[in-house]
């Protein structure tokens, strides 16, 4: 499974792509949100989303931030499928996760986790939690990097312990989209390879 990211700081060209998706009949889509702090990505922020017609399209938000904690009512206001945050400036993943499932949506709470962070520092009872765990492989909140290999262990090491999603994200193209599936990984997150029509749209 393949989702195309969004990156961006403006509305005009999230709303672009957006109608870009829905013309091609894409059925999901991955949106970055970053503050500036935790990586230099400062994007769009979750209230500005609130003007975009997402119609029929599944939302996934990943919250690269300094405190996705306090991002969670904001983003869920959105009613996305899946809220995924970095697990490296959480006081708890626990608490973030059930934090999400606590405003009694459908919304699914998940982790992430860079390159250089290792398995082990997922706490053991967010594993049961999370709806969804995402390992990049480039620097948080920069597209067009090349594919770290080294993430292709750390999938095989996640699924010895893990049952739920595992998705991969960043420098992902047909090639190394095989190796990350091949590897454990359900599906994978591609930017700038989508939009320059590597993948089929739709």
């Amino acid at each position: 499974m393949i989702t195309p990211i969004i990156m961006e700081s403006d509305l005009d060209v999230v709303r672009e792509k957006i109608d870009l998706l829905r013309s091609t009949g894409e059925s999901r889509v991955h949106i970055d949100i970053g503050d500036g702090l935790f990586s230099d990505l400062l994007s769009i922020s979750p209230a500005d989303l609130q003007e975009i017609n997402f119609g029929e399209i599944s939302l996934d938000m990943h919250l690269l931030v300094d405190d996705p904690t306090e991002y969670i009512e904001e983003c869920v206001a959105l009613k996305p499928k899946r809220l995924i945050a970095q697990i490296e400036r959480m006081g708890s993943q626990v608490r973030y996760l059930e934090t999400v499932k606590d405003y009694g949506t459908d919304v699914l709470g998940g982790l992430a986790l860079k390159i250089e962070t290792p398995i082990e520092a997922i706490e053991r009872e967010a594993l049961s939690l999370a709806g969804a765990i995402i390992l990049l492989e480039i620097p948080p909140g920069t597209s067009g990097s090349k594919f770290d290999m080294r993430v292709l262990p750390k999938i095989k090491e996640l699924r010895k312990i893990y049952s739920g999603q595992i998705i991969v994200d960043g420098g992902i193209n047909p090639e190394t989209y095989k190796l990350a599936t091949q590897a454990g990984a359900d599906e994978a997150g591609t930017n700038s390879s989508y939009w320059r029509g590597e993948f089929n749209h739709g």
